[in-house]
């Protein structure tokens, strides 16, 4: 068995593309700064004293709500808020007819609300939405004329509004309803922008393209009908249509906003040298935009452009604020680190104070002077990382125990195991990595009790089934029934290269030769790996193919000089 090595770090996640988020029924809150007067008057007078029986409504609608009488709450809400003309009693009532998906109820706290608060954007959104689950078009596109008004007043656009809270609607009339606000509006580009939303939503493409047409017609330089034209065409499996778009889009009216788009396209292909490219087309425009710079950062890491990518973080950290400040002292430490420059690597890792990386940073902080051979104060550090971080106690131990056996420190290593299990006893996790370094110093009996305890909890762990079965295989006579439990690991996962790696060994300890190179070179094939090699060179060996197995060997020493497997089975042999 070979154990595929641990990424430093996951470099590159897939950019969230902002999405529609479901209407929720909340209080009014207060109205933002507007440029016009509010288009409607409330007639309503709420009473000047408030009496026992108004108290106690709206004590017992909050009781009812509390403890899950969803009928209950309803009735005395809505006694509450006809009583005392108050919006926010109406607005929790509309919340409970919901909960109790009883539409006439809900619908008639929704009347009461918009009344007491006819300017509240909430209210209208919900009637909006109440109307079409009932198929009333007319009232919904009443609703929704008054949606825009008001945010015409408040400086919003009111069409996304309306196309937002009707995301988490499956209703195919709200498309209908969306065309009729178009047609009430034929010059108003935001109109047919969220008619596509909404056409797009609902899977209707021809549609959203030819509404996005339209808006792309009234207003060609605004982003947002090009942006959302891409995304049709990814929702529709042609990327290469919205690449194009996007490319076509940013070279006619030029803005961060769609080089970033097309950055991000590229990044989702993995094609980071271009998508690097567009992102510092988009720095050219937006050259103190520090989310920008921080993906040019990251691209540039990973593209091992390692003098843009210092630069760019320097920049981050002198321009950004604390956060970003933050990121960048990591970011810089893992530019060090991927240079094999450790003491700078340090350097960056200890500034990083905050943030979202702290821990990371504390992580390889520890790591690093424990390489650098002070092992006791590495030891300090994990354990400050384990109390501050409990979550993270079993990645930490592991961490710490490998970075001991890595150092030749094998008992220390698993006096850390102990320490761990004995505080975790059933976490399989630790179970499982002390089994593996019981294995690597030859006490198969520890080993095998731990694999066991594992697959006694999950009889089907696939990682314990394999390790078992290699340990079995490599260090006892028990051929057969290491074969059983590896068989039962390839079966479950036939594409691993470790997995492949125990089939091969299996088989040649059962004297199988054909059968273990057939799965070696295929372990192989799938992973660079020192102890496959070592293992592929060893029955290459045996099996009188003596040249290709010192090919193997020196072709392996190039990419894991230092694996002490590799370097054993080459002296055996040689």
């Amino acid at each position: 068995m070979s154990n595929p090595p641990i990424l430093l770090l996951a470099l590159l996640a897939t950019l969230a593309v902002g999405g529609c988020q479901s209407m929720a029924t909340r209080p009014p809150s207060p109205a933002p700064a507007q440029s016009k007067p509010l288009p409607y008057k409330s007639s309503v007078t709420p009473p000047r004293e408030v009496d026992a029986d108004l108290v106690f409504n709206y004590l017992a609608g909050e009781i009812g709500a509390q403890r899950g009488d969803t009928g209950a709450a309803y009735e005395h809400l809505i006694q509450a808020a006809t009583r005392a003309k108050d919006p926010v009693a109406a607005a929790q009532a509309a919340r409970m007819g919901i909960k109790l998906e009883d539409m006439e109820k809900a619908a008639e706290a929704t009347r009461l609300w918009i009344e007491y608060d006819p300017n509240s954007l909430p209210a209208r959104e919900l009637a909006t939405i109440l109307a079409l689950r009932r198929n009333d078009l007319q009232a919904a596109l009443q609703q929704a004329d008054a949606v825009l008004e008001i945010s015409e007043a408040t400086g919003k656009d009111g069409y996304l509004q309306l196309a937002t809270v009707l995301a988490g609607e499956k209703l195919d009339n709200k498309i209908e309803l969306m065309q009729k606000l178009a047609q009430k509006h034929p010059d108003d580009a935001r109109a047919y922008y969220a008619l596509a939303l909404v056409a797009s939503q609902r899977k209707q493409f021809q549609l959203a393209h030819q509404a996005l047409d339209q808006a792309i017609r009234l207003k060609p330089d605004w982003d947002k009908p090009y942006l959302l034209r891409a995304q049709v065409y990814s929702l529709q499996g042609n990327a290469k249509a919205a690449e194009q778009t996007l490319a076509d889009a940013a070279r006619k009216h030029p803005s961060p906003i769609l080089y970033q788009a097309q950055g991000q396209l590229l990044m989702q292909q993995k094609r980071y040298d271009e998508a690097l490219e567009a992102f510092k087309r988009a720095a050219r425009l937006a050259p103190e935009d520090t989310d920008i710079l921080s993906t040019i950062g990251i691209l540039a890491i990973q593209t091992k452009q390692w003098e843009l990518a210092r630069q760019t973080w320097l920049k981050i950290a002198r321009i950004g604020n604390f956060h970003k400040q933050q990121e960048a002292w990591y970011f810089l430490g893992q530019l060090e680190e991927l240079q094999k420059h450790p003491k700078e690597a340090i350097g960056y890792y200890r500034k990083v104070t905050g943030g979202r990386f702290q821990q990371e940073a504390r992580l390889r902080l520890a790591i690093l002077i424990g390489k650098q051979g002070d092992l006791d104060q590495a030891s300090k550090l994990f354990r400050e990382i384990r109390l501050t971080n409990p979550q993270q106690a079993t990645q930490t131990f592991i961490t710490e125990a490998q970075l001991y056996k890595e150092a030749g420190q094998l008992q220390r290593a698993m006096a850390v195991y102990n320490e761990a299990i004995a505080a975790n006893p059933d976490d399989s996790d630790l179970l499982y990595a002390r089994g593996l370094l019981a294995a690597d110093m030859g006490d198969v009996a520890q080993a095998e009790r731990d694999f066991r305890a594992v697959l006694d909890r999950v009889p089907d762990d696939t990682d314990a089934l394999n390790a078992l079965g290699y340990t079995l295989a490599d260090q006892t006579n028990r051929f057969e029934e290491a074969y059983a439990y590896v068989s039962r690991a390839y079966r479950q996962n036939p594409d691993s290269a470790a997995i492949l790696d125990s089939m091969g060994w299996v088989m040649y300890r059962l004297g199988k030769l054909d059968k273990a190179l057939e799965f070696l070179r295929k372990a192989a094939a799938r992973l660079q790996d020192g102890e496959i090699a070592a293992h592929l060179g060893e029955v290459l060996w045996v099996s009188g193919k003596r040249d290709e197995a010192r090919k193997v060997w020196q072709q392996a020493l190039e990419f894991a000089p230092d694996n002490p497997k590799l370097k054993r089975t080459i002296q055996r042999f040689e």
